[in-house]
């Protein structure tokens, strides 16, 4: 006996591609202005300091930085509108979609 799985409801098809001139990490121009509890800030200095950063906004920037950068390379368009990213799909209106 075979199982045959399917998608319920069926998705359309659509031709995806990568999300057009994708900002790169070292593309990205970021300051910041930031406020934490003690136990957050100090948490902070400690990893800035850890990795060698020259202060704690810079680690925070630089954190920042490859987040974004990391997400534009993973994210695909639909030539229906929508955007897909790990997994998660969003349409022109930013709200979750199936996909």
């Amino acid at each position: 006996m075979k199982t045959t799985f399917t998608s319920e409801p069926a998705a359309a098809t659509v031709n995806w591609k990568y999300l057009p001139n994708a900002i790169t990490e070292e593309q990205i121009k970021l300051e910041l202005g930031w406020s934490a509890d003690e136990r957050t800030r100090l948490a902070i200095e400690r990893q800035a300091a850890l990795m060698g950063f020259e202060s704690p906004s810079a680690y925070l920037a630089q954190a920042l930085a490859a987040t974004i950068a990391g997400n534009e390379g993973d994210t695909i368009l639909a030539d229906d509108g929508r955007v897909l990213n790990g997994g998660d799909g969003y349409g022109p209106d930013g709200l979750p979609q199936n996909v």
